[in-house]
């Protein structure tokens, strides 16, 4: 073998890659993750309740005591599950009414749902023993017997976002933002490549277009233009496998277009830092492949290393599949994305810039050479 990226790629993509899910899934389980508990009771039992949830490895819990104004809420803090304590709740008990606690998992992730579900019905379910047990006990009832009699309150669990929880809903839309980023990316990285290889950049190509932006302009612009007819493509998709598609077409046609233009940046950074056809597809593709593990899409940013986090940040496919997740699952608008919406943008400023940059250099150090 006499390509030397493929012999560093054989070599030593396996071991990378083994590293990277390593410290990607290091843990093993998730834990902290945001519960709100909404305490319409306010009482010591109800504290009580809260504190369990606290003392529970798997959940976090923010508390509010109100109803008001929550949608937007639970959609930038993208909580597990939502616990509503009822009014009374305590008093109720007491009264023997047996009051019901309601329980909405967010199934948005089917993950995080799974454990997120567990961990309350432990916790509630211990809370609902240890209170009819101790009632039961008070009235000279042996233990042995008051064991076997206990549900002080009923629990009504449901799903929100994704309700079905179905897994193809979850999935589809990830993999699509995956295959969307690596398409752009792939044909991006040849555009300088086949100029530099073929010699035709310098004496051809510049003296053409005048200057870098518009060079770079050029080349991207094409494969923009070819890149609506793909994403037509891909929605036509979502109906064919009965996938339901209800977005605010603004933030979704921002989203795709910020998307673009990030990973057509990235192309055109690769292709012109390394200045051949066949290494530049190489190294993408080894950017390329963790891209779907990193993204937290699946395996939740929170639960990662903040090496893993950094990395994945750098990664336009993270943004958007968060924002992507938001749009289609959660019904979110504009502002709600906003801040993967800013991410893009960075990011493309950094990538173009950085293009720039390379390209600027390269062509200085050709009019020395010459």
């Amino acid at each position: 073998m006499t390509n030397g990226v493929v012999v560093a790629i054989f070599i030593g993509a396996p071991l990378l890659y083994g590293l990277l899910l390593g410290a990607v899934y290091q843990k093993g389980k998730v834990n902290h993750l945001p519960v709100l508990v909404i305490d319409l009771d306010e009482s010591p039992l109800s504290h009580k309740l809260i504190d369990m949830f606290d003392d529970n490895e798997v959940v976090d819990a923010e508390v509010v005591y109100d109803q008001n104004q929550l949608k937007s809420q639970i959609i930038n803090k993208e909580y597990a599950a939502i616990v509503t304590i009822p009014e009374r709740f305590e008093a109720h008990i007491i009264q023997k009414r047996h009051p019901e606690i309601q329980v909405e998992v967010n199934t948005a992730n089917i993950l995080t749902a799974n454990y997120a579900a567990k961990a309350l019905q432990m916790v509630l379910g211990t809370m609902n023993a240890g209170i009819e047990i101790e009632g039961i006990k008070k009235q000279g009832v042996p233990a042995i017997t008051a064991r076997s009699q206990y549900e002080a309150f009923g629990v009504n669990y449901a799903r929100f976002f994704n309700a079905s929880a179905n897994y193809m809903t979850f999935l589809w839309p990830g993999v699509l933002g995956i295959i969307i980023q690596q398409v752009f990316m792939l044909a991006l990285a040849l555009s300088f490549a086949r100029e530099f290889e073929q010699k035709t950049f310098f004496n051809e190509f510049m003296p053409q277009v005048k200057n870098i932006w518009s060079a770079m302009l050029i080349k991207a612009l094409p494969f923009w233009i070819m890149g609506i007819g793909i994403v037509l493509l891909l929605r036509l998709m979502f109906p064919l496998f009965h996938v339901p598609f209800e977005a605010d077409a603004l933030a979704m046609i921002s989203l795709l277009v910020l998307l673009v233009v990030s990973v057509a940046f990235l192309g055109i950074l690769v292709s012109i830092a390394i200045p051949n056809q066949l290494k530049a597809t190489e190294i993408l593709m080894v950017i390329a492949t963790p891209s779907f593990i990193l993204s937290g899409f699946t395996w939740p940013l929170s639960q990662m290393p903040t090496a893993m986090v950094y990395l994945a940040n750098i990664i336009p496919s993270t943004h958007f599949l968060e924002a992507m997740r938001k749009l289609l699952l959660y019904q979110a608008d504009i502002s709600d994305i906003w801040p993967q919406l800013k991410a893009l943008i960075l990011l493309s400023l950094i990538f173009a810039l950085l293009s720039y940059g390379f390209l600027k250099f390269k062509i200085y150090r050709h009019s020395r050479a010459g």
